[in-house]
């Protein structure tokens, strides 16, 4: 039973998420502790990566908090919540920028950022959310 809230749960955390910026309250990652899919907004979830997946490194760490949703904190699920959302809005706006100027590239979101000046609106908006500003 608790396996169908969890959805719900999660809903209303983003909502709350969206109010209260995560990355702002988050303590600083340490240096090599961000990560490209996640960065400062998935600090919250330390704790839970150092007892669900302690091994897992970079890209992998995400990966981790998928395979384990039903078990993250509210907050860590709040923040891999925003993340998820604002990875799938940005595939979404970015599919033809992708076809455009990643074609056949690994590291779609390095290719993007790269190429942010030439970015259709829509989806330089979306990176701009996902990454943020450097």
């Amino acid at each position: 039973m608790i396996v169908l809230f969890r959805p719900i749960l999660a809903a209303a955390l983003l909502a709350l998420a969206s109010s209260v910026s995560l990355a702002q309250t988050a303590p600083a990652p340490s240096e090599g502790e961000t990560d490209k899919s996640g960065g400062a907004r998935l600090a919250v979830c330390r704790a839970d990566l150092a007892k669900l997946c302690p091994d897992a490194k970079g890209g992998k760490r995400r990966a981790c908090l998928k395979d384990n949703t039903a078990k993250l904190s509210p907050e860590c699920a709040a923040a891999y919540a925003d993340v998820e959302t604002k990875a799938k809005a940005m595939r979404e706006a970015c599919a033809e920028d992708v076809k455009t100027y990643c074609k056949g590239k690994n590291g779609v979101a390095k290719c993007l950022r790269t190429n942010e000046t030439k970015l259709s609106p829509a989806c330089s908006t979306a990176v701009t959310a996902r990454f943020g500003k450097e």
